[in-house]
């Protein structure tokens, strides 16, 4: 199978992981809602060792994922699991996490999936725990960009 390749992965992949080695320092399981083409959930594998990364995705774009993570991924990047943020329950896989990270989803869900996936987000994670998105946002009606 030919892997799906996504250049904005790769060109956000330095930013995104500055920032998650400033804040995920402590050991813990990872669950990354959207995880796409795979990239990030390899590379931020690799690079944070100390992290086990979840990767998920809804259940038609599994197969290329799957297929990224049994050819490029390393012991701490669990096995690819079906999440539609839009399902009262999610996977016991997914409920395992103690951080979330979702890259480039939000602005591309539907506005219930949004709802959904904080809800869900809020649910799943304790006080202190991490959720950490990136992507494009706006506020006001007009675009931001925070550093």
């Amino acid at each position: 199978m030919q892997l799906q390749w996504s250049e904005a992965c790769e060109r956000n992949k330095g930013p995104i992981l500055e920032v998650l080695e400033a804040e995920l320092k402590a050991p813990l399981t990872v669950l990354e809602i959207g995880s796409g083409t795979g990239q990030h959930a390899v590379y931020f594998s690799q690079q944070l060792p100390h992290l086990r990364w979840q990767p998920s995705d809804q259940g038609e774009y599994l197969a290329g994922l799957c297929a990224r993570v049994e050819q490029e991924g390393g012991d701490n990047l669990l096995p690819p699991v079906a999440l539609d943020v839009l399902r009262a329950s999610w996977p016991d896989e997914a409920r395992r996490a103690e951080a979330v990270f979702s890259a480039n989803t939000l602005h591309i869900m539907s506005w219930p999936a949004v709802v959904a996936t904080f809800a869900g987000v809020g649910e799943l994670l304790a006080p202190g725990q991490w959720f950490l998105s990136y992507g494009p946002f706006s506020e006001d009606g007009s675009a931001q960009q925070r550093q």
